[in-house]
């Protein structure tokens, strides 16, 4: 009952039009005939041998230009803490935000929730943590007030004319994947739904007009349409469709996982009007010199995806490293896709501040 009545209210939230989010949306539609954005984990908090150097980024040192799309992660946020689990102050992740805003670029923001129940990271997969924060579990006021954090910094993205600054918003991702406390092993289909709808209804609630939100399952081998959209919890709540997906095997494999993906998201994205993304992607350190062009660019080949999102280069831990760096041997092969405009990058994303809208520089750079 509890969880038929989260979604009942959920649904009963229309969405108000005109909004930021729905600016966003419009824009994201017309960049997608553009183009493939290109976008990078923590892109300007840090690379494989720096760290907060205000205005730099790996990919803008191997190819002179800035990823379009920012990715950003917020766990730790829900605890109270100044630094994210990865180490970067949300306050200067908000400067960040908005700076990569204010220049034309897309931002998307994942959740890696702690786990509400052991006080440890979202890995952790004890306590029945899903069943605890919905009506009725013990940690519902725990919740309540990691809701009440969450919005307090989402609700604070404004540029310098107070307007709210717009995101893409990716909570409770990879759930078709057991390793998180919100995973298929840990929570059925419905309770998981609530757990989104639960999410939604507190921002919204909170009087967020910032949130287009996103919906991203793990990857499958041989997946199916029942399979991806089972954790789905519905149009109402789901903007941009989005997929996680590492080559961990063969480049064939990933090629064919990717485009098996792509078709699932294109087709229903086609038909309900939705957009959709390749939401977190990589090779792990890269060793193949000549990935991107020979693995990346047909992994997405013939579909439109908005955007293509790298996962993050960290400085103090050599296995995350997923994106190009000037030291590693792919960075050739990505000047080279960026010479040629496999994807969009910042400087191709124009800013009409006054108008209220956003447009792709036909000449390219600014």
């Amino acid at each position: 009952m509890a969880i038929a009545m989260l979604a009942l209210g959920a649904n009963a939230k229309q969405k108000v039009q005109n909004t930021p989010a729905q600016q966003l949306i419009e824009r994201l539609k017309t960049l997608q005939k553009r183009g493939v954005m290109f976008g990078h984990q923590d892109a300007l908090f840090y690379g494989t041998t720096w760290k907060w150097e205000y205005g730099r980024s790996d990919v803008n040192d191997v190819c002179g230009d800035y990823p379009a799309v920012l990715g950003c992660e917020l766990g730790g946020l829900e605890l109270g803490n100044d630094k994210n689990l990865d180490g970067v102050a949300f306050d200067k992740m908000r400067q960040q935000i908005i700076a990569h805003h204010q220049k034309g670029g897309i931002v998307t923001i994942s959740w890696h929730t702690y786990n509400p129940v052991t006080g440890k990271d979202a890995w952790n997969t004890d306590g029945d943590a899903v069943t605890a924060v919905l009506p009725g579990g013990k940690e519902v006021a725990k919740m309540q007030l990691w809701h009440a954090r969450l919005a307090q910094f989402l609700g604070s993205l404004k540029d310098e004319r107070g307007r709210a600054v717009p995101v893409i918003f990716r909570p409770w991702h990879e759930m078709s994947g057991a390793w998180f406390w919100w995973g298929n092993k840990q929570c059925t289909p419905e309770q998981y739904k609530a757990l989104f709808c639960l999410t939604f209804n507190a921002m919204a609630d909170a009087g967020l007009t910032n949130l287009v939100w996103s919906y991203s399952p793990n990857v499958k081998a041989n997946d199916t349409p029942e399979h991806y959209f089972s954790y789905y919890p519905g149009d109402a709540f789901v903007d941009v469709l989005g997929v996680d997906v590492y080559q961990f095997k063969g480049s064939e494999v990933f090629i064919e996982q990717c485009q098996n993906e792509m078709r699932i998201m294109a087709t229903y994205a086609k038909k309900h009007k939705k957009l959709y993304a390749l939401t977190e992607a990589g090779y792990r350190n890269t060793p193949d010199a000549q990935w991107y062009s020979s693995t990346l660019l047909p992994a997405i080949k013939g579909f439109a995806p908005s955007y293509v999102l790298l996962w993050r280069n960290a400085w103090d831990q050599a296995e995350e490293n997923f994106g190009p760096a000037p030291e590693k041997s792919c960075a050739n092969d990505f000047r080279k896709i960026h010479k040629e405009g496999a994807f969009l990058f910042r400087s191709q994303l124009q800013c009409a501040p006054t108008k209220g809208c956003w447009m792709v520089s036909k000449k390219g750079k600014k």
